[in-house]
Formats: C-alpha cells, structure tokens, sequence
C-alpha cells in the first residue's frame, strides 16, 4: 500500500540529489515523542549556533572569500570532532545517495519498512561535517531495480525547527551552487 501526499503538498521545498553520511532505524510513536522531549534543546542550541555561523560566513564570503574558506574549514574540524559525541554513525560511515529537500529526503536501501512508519535519521552533510539528526515519517515506498537496495524510502521530516531546517536550506544552497559551478567546467570539457 502506498500513501502519496499530492505533488503540491511534496514540493514546498526544492530538491537535490546529495551523498551524506546516513543512518537510520525505525522507532515507535512513544521512542519518538520522548527523543524528541530529550534532544530538543540541546539540539536547538547547535542549530542556533550552526545557523548563525553559516550567516556570518556567507556575509564574509563576499568581502573575503580566502578568510571564509578558512573559518569554514575551522567549523567543520569542530563538527567533525563533535559528531562523535552527539551522532553514533556506523563504523564505515559509508556515503548515502539521496534526494534531499529541507522537509524530507528519499534514499535506497535493503532494509524492508512499512509506510507510516517513524524513523530516526542521522546524517552528516558533506563537506561541512555538519551533524543533523532529525525523526521522519515514512510517506512511501517503492521498489527499485537495484538488487542490493532495492527500497525507495520517501521521508517526511517531523517536528523540524525553524534552525534545523535552515542548516538543511544552507546545505542545499550550497551544494546548488557548487552544482552551477561545475556546470560550466563540464561543458567545456566536451
């Protein structure tokens, strides 16, 4: 059984093909509810600070795009050594391909899962090593022709705040931007 909210209601944000660092497991309604009770605040507080830090650096990148490369290197070393205590990430910490919004997210995988199902997502965003840890909602599944992963798992993200989602929205420029830089390159190699 698939469950589609209408094509509207899916793209109140645009979407892009990414590879992060992710894992996930499912979790209960109640898992759900008291995670979310746990980590609101800690996790507010590094988005606040991640948010505003990615604000200054985008004024500064423009004024001096030496000294902003330099302060974003700093602030992924200290996300990079932070992840360990605030994101468990398996051992291989094996990029994900998936299609990215700054409302939800679809990936591919082996596990087999139900829709409406709730799930606890963990990702690092490359480059920037910015941990993100987000619960979701599954709103679809579709099979693939892929036969070591072969579930289309569409996510719903729940519950996200305001800081969140601008971490989300600032990866996303970014990586349209790096996309539109290539871009160029690519055509003139051919």
């Amino acid at each position: 059984m698939q469950q589609e909210m209408p094509k509207q209601e899916r793209r109140r944000y645009f979407r892009l093909d990414d590879e992060v660092i992710l894992d996930f497991e499912p979790i209960s309604q109640t898992e759900a509810q008291e995670w979310k009770s746990r980590h609101c605040n800690q996790r507010n507080e590094l988005a606040d600070l991640n948010r505003d830090i990615a604000t200054l650096l985008h004024q500064i990148q423009t004024q001096n795009p030496t000294v902003a490369r330099l302060l974003n290197l700093f602030n992924s070393k200290v996300n990079m050594l932070s992840t360990g205590k605030e994101i468990d990430f398996s051992q291989t910490e094996v990029r994900t391909r998936v299609n990215l919004s700054a409302c939800g997210m679809s990936f591919q995988t082996s596990e087999h899962l139900e829709t409406g199902e709730n799930l606890r997502l963990q990702m690092q965003l490359q480059p920037s090593n910015v941990p993100v840890t987000l619960l979701g909602t599954i709103v679809g599944i579709e099979t693939t022709d892929d036969p070591a992963a072969p579930h289309l798992i569409r996510v719903d993200f729940e519950g996200l705040r305001e800081a969140e989602q601008e971490i989300l929205i600032h990866h996303l420029f970014q990586l349209q931007t790096q996309n539109l830089r290539s871009f160029p390159k690519a055509l003139n190699d051919e």
